[in-house]
Protein backbone atom coordinates (compact mmCIF):
# COMPACT_ATOMS: atom_id res chain seq x y z
CA UNK A 1 0.00 0.00 0.00
CA UNK A 2 1.21 3.36 -0.85
CA UNK A 3 2.18 5.77 1.80
CA UNK A 4 -0.72 8.20 0.26
CA UNK A 5 -3.15 5.83 0.58
CA UNK A 6 -2.39 4.91 4.13
CA UNK A 7 -2.99 8.56 5.09
CA UNK A 8 -6.40 8.81 3.31
CA UNK A 9 -7.23 5.91 5.29
CA UNK A 10 -6.59 7.00 8.53
CA UNK A 11 -7.76 10.67 7.26
CA UNK A 12 -10.89 8.46 6.64
CA UNK A 13 -10.81 6.72 10.06
CA UNK A 14 -10.66 10.02 11.82
CA UNK A 15 -14.19 11.33 9.47
CA UNK A 16 -12.81 13.60 7.24
CA UNK A 17 -15.38 14.54 4.55
CA UNK A 18 -13.09 15.21 1.97
CA UNK A 19 -11.07 12.28 2.01
CA UNK A 20 -14.13 10.82 1.54
CA UNK A 21 -16.02 12.78 -0.94
CA UNK A 22 -12.41 12.63 -2.92
CA UNK A 23 -12.39 8.93 -3.41
CA UNK A 24 -16.37 8.98 -4.56
CA UNK A 25 -15.15 11.04 -7.41
CA UNK A 26 -11.89 9.24 -8.35
CA UNK A 27 -14.20 6.12 -8.71
CA UNK A 28 -17.64 6.54 -8.72
CA UNK A 29 -18.42 6.36 -12.44
CA UNK A 30 -15.87 3.28 -12.92
CA UNK A 31 -16.91 1.49 -10.42
CA UNK A 32 -20.75 2.20 -11.71
CA UNK A 33 -19.29 0.44 -15.32
CA UNK A 34 -17.86 -2.49 -13.37
CA UNK A 35 -20.90 -3.30 -11.39
CA UNK A 36 -23.15 -2.90 -14.19
CA UNK A 37 -20.95 -5.77 -15.82
CA UNK A 38 -22.82 -7.92 -12.99
CA UNK A 39 -26.53 -6.98 -12.70
CA UNK A 40 -26.85 -5.66 -16.25
CA UNK A 41 -28.30 -2.23 -15.34
CA UNK A 42 -27.45 1.41 -14.61
CA UNK A 43 -29.65 2.39 -12.34
CA UNK A 44 -28.82 -0.59 -10.37
CA UNK A 45 -25.39 -0.52 -10.92
CA UNK A 46 -25.77 3.41 -9.40
CA UNK A 47 -27.64 2.15 -6.10
CA UNK A 48 -25.01 -0.77 -5.46
CA UNK A 49 -21.86 1.29 -6.15
CA UNK A 50 -23.74 4.13 -3.23
CA UNK A 51 -24.57 1.59 -1.02
CA UNK A 52 -20.97 0.13 -1.20
CA UNK A 53 -20.12 4.22 0.12
CA UNK A 54 -22.46 4.26 2.55
CA UNK A 55 -21.06 1.28 4.09
CA UNK A 56 -17.41 2.40 3.60
CA UNK A 57 -18.56 5.85 5.59
CA UNK A 58 -20.64 4.02 8.19
CA UNK A 59 -17.54 1.56 9.06
CA UNK A 60 -15.29 3.82 8.35
CA UNK A 61 -13.69 3.64 12.10
CA UNK A 62 -12.59 0.03 11.43
CA UNK A 63 -11.81 0.36 8.33
CA UNK A 64 -9.16 -2.12 7.60
CA UNK A 65 -7.60 -2.20 4.40
CA UNK A 66 -4.58 -4.03 3.11
CA UNK A 67 -4.34 -3.59 -0.52
CA UNK A 68 -4.72 -0.52 -2.46
CA UNK A 69 -8.08 1.83 -2.10
CA UNK A 70 -8.91 0.91 -5.88
CA UNK A 71 -8.75 -3.15 -5.46
CA UNK A 72 -10.97 -2.89 -1.85
CA UNK A 73 -13.84 -0.86 -3.49
CA UNK A 74 -13.50 -2.85 -6.83
CA UNK A 75 -13.72 -5.79 -4.39
CA UNK A 76 -16.55 -4.36 -2.65
CA UNK A 77 -18.38 -3.66 -5.32
CA UNK A 78 -18.31 -6.84 -6.69
CA UNK A 79 -19.28 -8.87 -3.77
CA UNK A 80 -22.16 -6.54 -3.27
CA UNK A 81 -23.53 -7.34 -7.16
CA UNK A 82 -22.70 -10.55 -6.49
CA UNK A 83 -25.27 -10.42 -3.51
CA UNK A 84 -27.71 -9.12 -5.15
CA UNK A 85 -27.98 -11.24 -7.93
CA UNK A 86 -27.94 -14.09 -5.64
CA UNK A 87 -31.26 -11.96 -3.83
CA UNK A 88 -32.62 -12.49 -7.07
CA UNK A 89 -32.05 -15.94 -7.68
CA UNK A 90 -33.23 -16.92 -4.17
CA UNK A 91 -36.64 -15.55 -5.21
CA UNK A 92 -37.05 -17.58 -7.90
CA UNK A 93 -38.35 -14.69 -10.11
CA UNK A 94 -35.56 -13.71 -12.44
CA UNK A 95 -37.07 -14.85 -15.02
CA UNK A 96 -39.92 -12.98 -14.47
CA UNK A 97 -37.54 -9.62 -13.71
CA UNK A 98 -35.52 -9.60 -16.72
CA UNK A 99 -36.49 -7.17 -19.42
CA UNK A 100 -35.58 -8.71 -22.69
CA UNK A 101 -36.90 -5.54 -24.63
CA UNK A 102 -35.19 -2.96 -23.42
CA UNK A 103 -31.77 -2.76 -24.52
CA UNK A 104 -30.66 0.34 -21.97
CA UNK A 105 -31.32 -1.30 -18.83
CA UNK A 106 -30.85 -5.17 -19.51
CA UNK A 107 -30.71 -7.24 -16.56
CA UNK A 108 -32.78 -7.94 -13.46
CA UNK A 109 -35.89 -6.02 -11.75
CA UNK A 110 -36.15 -6.03 -8.35
CA UNK A 111 -39.42 -6.87 -6.90
CA UNK A 112 -42.06 -3.70 -6.35
CA UNK A 113 -41.67 -3.67 -2.40
CA UNK A 114 -37.96 -3.54 -2.43
CA UNK A 115 -38.61 -0.56 -4.80
CA UNK A 116 -41.26 1.15 -3.07
CA UNK A 117 -38.92 0.95 -0.17
CA UNK A 118 -36.12 2.33 -1.62
CA UNK A 119 -38.04 5.61 -3.00
CA UNK A 120 -39.56 5.86 -0.13
CA UNK A 121 -36.37 6.04 1.71
CA UNK A 122 -35.19 8.31 -0.91
CA UNK A 123 -38.01 10.56 -0.70
CA UNK A 124 -37.26 10.85 3.24
CA UNK A 125 -33.81 11.60 2.67
CA UNK A 126 -34.53 14.48 0.05
CA UNK A 127 -37.27 15.93 2.20
CA UNK A 128 -34.98 15.74 5.17
CA UNK A 129 -31.93 17.60 3.30
CA UNK A 130 -34.99 20.31 1.87
CA UNK A 131 -36.76 20.99 5.62
CA UNK A 132 -33.04 21.46 6.88
CA UNK A 133 -32.18 23.68 4.38
CA UNK A 134 -35.44 25.72 4.95
CA UNK A 135 -34.90 25.90 8.53
CA UNK A 136 -30.90 28.01 7.73
CA UNK A 137 -31.39 31.65 8.58
CA UNK A 138 -33.00 33.81 5.45
CA UNK A 139 -28.93 35.21 4.27
CA UNK A 140 -27.94 31.80 4.42
CA UNK A 141 -30.52 30.17 2.85
CA UNK A 142 -30.72 32.33 -0.36
CA UNK A 143 -26.48 32.22 -0.51
CA UNK A 144 -26.40 28.60 0.15
CA UNK A 145 -29.24 28.07 -3.02
CA UNK A 146 -27.76 30.38 -4.95
CA UNK A 147 -24.33 28.20 -4.54
CA UNK A 148 -25.58 24.80 -4.69
CA UNK A 149 -28.53 24.44 -6.50
CA UNK A 150 -27.96 27.55 -9.25
CA UNK A 151 -24.25 27.38 -9.51
CA UNK A 152 -23.47 30.52 -8.96
CA UNK A 153 -19.86 32.01 -8.06
CA UNK A 154 -18.86 33.57 -4.99
CA UNK A 155 -18.34 36.80 -6.72
CA UNK A 156 -22.21 36.94 -8.06
CA UNK A 157 -24.05 35.62 -5.33
CA UNK A 158 -22.38 38.69 -3.16
CA UNK A 159 -23.38 41.07 -6.52
CA UNK A 160 -27.03 39.45 -6.27
CA UNK A 161 -27.36 39.93 -2.85
CA UNK A 162 -25.59 43.33 -2.30
CA UNK A 163 -22.36 41.82 0.04
CA UNK A 164 -19.03 41.48 0.26
CA UNK A 165 -17.73 38.35 -1.18
CA UNK A 166 -16.04 37.66 2.57
CA UNK A 167 -19.55 38.28 3.35
CA UNK A 168 -21.22 35.22 1.68
CA UNK A 169 -18.38 32.71 2.32
CA UNK A 170 -19.10 33.48 5.85
CA UNK A 171 -22.81 32.47 5.48
CA UNK A 172 -21.77 29.33 3.35
CA UNK A 173 -19.71 28.39 5.36
CA UNK A 174 -22.12 29.08 8.36
CA UNK A 175 -24.63 27.35 6.36
CA UNK A 176 -22.25 24.16 5.68
CA UNK A 177 -22.00 23.59 9.60
CA UNK A 178 -25.00 24.02 11.18
CA UNK A 179 -26.24 21.45 7.92
CA UNK A 180 -24.03 18.66 8.92
CA UNK A 181 -25.14 19.41 12.65
CA UNK A 182 -28.26 18.60 11.50
CA UNK A 183 -28.11 16.31 9.01
CA UNK A 184 -25.10 14.03 10.76
CA UNK A 185 -27.49 10.70 10.79
CA UNK A 186 -27.77 11.41 6.82
CA UNK A 187 -23.79 12.40 6.46
CA UNK A 188 -22.49 10.03 3.95
CA UNK A 189 -26.26 10.63 1.54
CA UNK A 190 -25.46 14.27 2.25
CA UNK A 191 -22.07 14.40 0.98
CA UNK A 192 -22.96 13.12 -2.46
CA UNK A 193 -26.28 14.72 -2.58
CA UNK A 194 -23.90 17.93 -2.24
CA UNK A 195 -21.22 16.71 -4.70
CA UNK A 196 -23.75 15.75 -7.24
CA UNK A 197 -25.96 19.22 -7.08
Amino acid sequence: MLNSEFYIIQKLRKGDEQAYISLFKDYYVSLCAYSRRYVGRKDIAEEIVSETFFKLWKNRNKLEIKTSIKSYLFQAVANNSLYYLRQLKETDKVNEYFNDNDSSQIGFYETSEALTEKSLLMEELTARIEEAIEQLPPQQQRAFKLKRIEGKKNKEIAEEMGLSVKTVEMHLSKAMFTLRENLKDYLPAFLLYMFLR
